[in-house]
């Protein structure tokens, strides 16, 4: 949710709270908005499951208080021993989101100096108000599916250009740091697109599909493999005409980089290298011997990179 969409939000939920509760005739008014702002969430199910707890937290609040002030009567060391007793019950049964706004209408107890039911029917409502506007204003979400279908087209772009640097560094037409640079850009890049695609997720109460998650999550395996082929091909100082094979391969790899490519057929084409390697002559020198090696755990890595966006695109979608 932008900042833009979740000050209106709040704005309005605050407003027609107080407004309901002061149609009702409720004491404390303004509370029902601060229980508003703060129930405004960035998605639709930590809307819904935060009002249920903080609904079942003002219930289990007065009942601590009620039983605390009416043995020791209204003071500040019994508000004190109420939070002793409210707190830690309330971690247990995960309604910690309420305590804050359920011990500000407690308060309302101290003011009054009375547990009678006018005031806990009083609390009931102006917390009742605050989280159901909230949550009404909240069932309205943007949809994230256009921001993420950019992102896709973006990771894919930046992801070919990637792989093109691979066959670039192979042909010595490019160094290191441009590796490791593009590979911090992609990382920046999937870990926004992976926290947009759960909030996405979070804004479906029914019909929920994993689908970007699962994708974003494909791409970063991806990339941590790459980082470490980024490790090895640097260690590669021949140039050999197996160099040269490979480089091909990532070109190839990057002209079919899509986000619905299975790669199967690049995986075909994998199997007929790993031929090329094995029939090639024996290295004659250390050199070459550590270089072919090197080279050869690459193309295993390459492999292994297609297998992971082969078995996403075969698993079903939660």
């Amino acid at each position: 949710m932008t900042i833009k969409n979740k000050t209106i939000k709040m704005v309005m939920a605050t407003f027609i709270s107080i407004l309901i509760a002061q149609a009702l005739n409720l004491e404390y008014p303004l509370a029902a908005g601060i229980i508003a702002i703060l129930s405004v969430l960035d998605t639709k199910q930590e809307s819904v499951s935060t009002a249920f707890a903080r609904l079942g937290s003002t219930i289990l609040a007065f009942l601590v208080a009620s039983i605390v002030f009416y043995v020791l009567g209204y003071s500040v060391v019994s508000f004190s021993l109420y939070l002793l007793f409210y707190v830690p019950i309330a971690y247990r049964y995960n309604l910690q989101s309420g305590i804050a706004p359920c011990s500000v209408l407690v308060t309302h107890f101290v003011v009054a100096e009375s547990i009678a039911l006018y005031w806990q029917v009083n609390g009931l409502l102006i917390m009742a108000i605050g989280v159901i506007v909230a949550v009404g204003f909240n069932l309205w979400m943007p949809s994230y599916e256009k921001d993420l279908n950019q992102k896709i087209d973006l990771i894919e772009e930046e992801l070919r250009e990637f792989l093109g640097l691979f066959h670039s560094y192979l042909l010595k037409n490019t160094d290191q740091i441009s590796l490791e640079t593009k590979a911090r850009k992609l990382t920046k890049l999937l870990n926004e697109t992976e926290k947009t695609a759960f909030m996405d997720y979070e804004n479906h109460l029914t019909n929920k599909n994993d689908y970007y998650i699962r994708y974003t999550q494909m791409r970063k395996r991806q990339l941590d493999l790459s980082k470490v082929m980024i490790q090895n091909i640097t260690a590669v100082k021949l140039e050999t005409e197996q160099n040269k094979v490979l480089a091909h391969l990532f070109n190839e790899i990057a002209d079919q980089l899509h986000e619905k490519n299975t790669g199967l057929t690049l995986l075909e084409h994998i199997s007929t290298l790993y031929r090329y390697f094995r029939q090639s002559d024996l290295p004659k020198t250390r050199d070459e011997f550590e270089s072919r090696a090197t080279l050869f755990q690459i193309l295993r890595d390459i492999e292994r990179f297609i297998e992971i966006k082969r078995d996403f695109f075969v698993s079903p979608s939660g």
